[in-house]
């Protein structure tokens, strides 16, 4: 069956060198956020963590910070209205890519994923893929428009807690920012060797965060769901379909690799998944698993060729020939 033709690239050997390729520059630039946080440590440069950062006398604060300091200080400072400003800026350019190369914390939660669990999370990722497939031809694509879900609500609670309490409570419990304050302090005990309580307590913080609410990316991150109000108005980086290449729009296979790759459960082709397309961290890990690399990140989009989505119907055949 048409099912059974997909070509053995698709997760095969091949896929999985380039997925890993993606994967390790992920990680390299996630390590060269330290490495320059730790060479501004090391001769004084000032530059900083993602949670305030710059050069010298000139800095920035992350978007949901200013957002706090506005609200617990009731004013709009310059230097804040100017890290709003370039926070909307880089993700009208790069979406949620923050979430995939920068953020510290999928890196740490990987340090605490068992085989078993790395198993459940590709399994509930294959079954994404599917149920999107089956859904092809009988829902319309997601487009792009604004969604609320359980992120949004801690990031209204967040910003009530700083206006209440005219500071930014969300800070004292933030992952990213427990995580880059523990390489801080981790920092300066080796250099002056001196020792604070926060080398024990802010390790255990985000190890509790990522450990017991496993789903935080999705579910809870309030830096996420700012980065989702913009993303929607965002048409650059996003995974390109070539439709003419693509295993399923173009032959009629039931080729789901691309979706199933998607940590965010989103369809490429189609944009039918679980989680639509203004949330794509721009990972690339659908790019590398794509086995005839039908689909790119181009910075624009270019020509008749690169979709978002394919013809609706193409993925409903596909399912009902599988039956047979």
């Amino acid at each position: 069956m048409r099912s059974g033709n997909v070509p053995s690239g698709a997760g095969g050997p091949e896929s999985g060198k380039r997925r890993a390729k993606s994967s390790t520059l992920r990680a390299l630039a996630s390590a060269a956020v330290f490495v320059a946080v730790g060479v501004g440590l090391a001769f004084s440069t000032g530059t900083g963590t993602p949670s305030s950062f710059g050069w010298d006398a000139v800095a920035a604060i992350c978007p949901l910070g200013a957002l706090e300091t506005i609200l617990g200080t009731w004013s709009v400072p310059v230097r804040v209205a100017a890290a709003l400003a370039a926070a909307v800026l880089v993700a009208l350019l790069a979406g949620k890519a923050f979430c995939s190369w920068v953020c510290p914390v999928p890196h740490v939660q990987n340090l605490f994923k068992s085989k078993k669990r790395r198993g459940a999370e590709a399994a509930g990722r294959a079954a994404a893929a599917a149920a999107a497939c089956t859904r092809g031809g009988r829902t319309k694509p997601h487009g792009s428009r604004l969604r609320l879900d359980s992120r949004h609500g801690v990031l209204a609670g967040a910003l009530l807690a700083t206006a209440v309490f005219g500071f930014p409570v969300f800070c004292l419990a933030c992952p990213v920012g427990l995580t880059f304050a523990t390489f801080v302090v981790t920092w300066r005990f080796v250099q002056f060797n001196e020792f604070t309580w926060g080398i024990l307590l802010f390790p255990a913080i985000v190890v509790a965060e990522v450990v017991l609410l496993r789903r935080w990316c999705g579910r809870f991150c309030p830096l996420g769901a700012l980065l989702s109000l913009i993303s929607p108005a965002n048409r650059t980086l996003r995974p390109r379909v070539d439709s003419e290449a693509c295993l399923r729009t173009a032959k009629g296979l039931a080729c789901k690799a691309c979706a199933a790759a998607c940590p965010e459960a989103i369809d490429p082709v189609e944009d039918r998944g679980l989680r639509p397309m203004d949330e794509c961290v721009r990972c690339r890990s659908c790019v590398d698993a794509c086995p005839v690399r039908a689909v790119r990140m181009p910075f624009l989009p270019k020509g008749s060729k690169g979709s978002g989505g394919a013809a609706e119907g193409d993925c409903d055949t596909i399912s009902l020939a599988s039956k047979d």
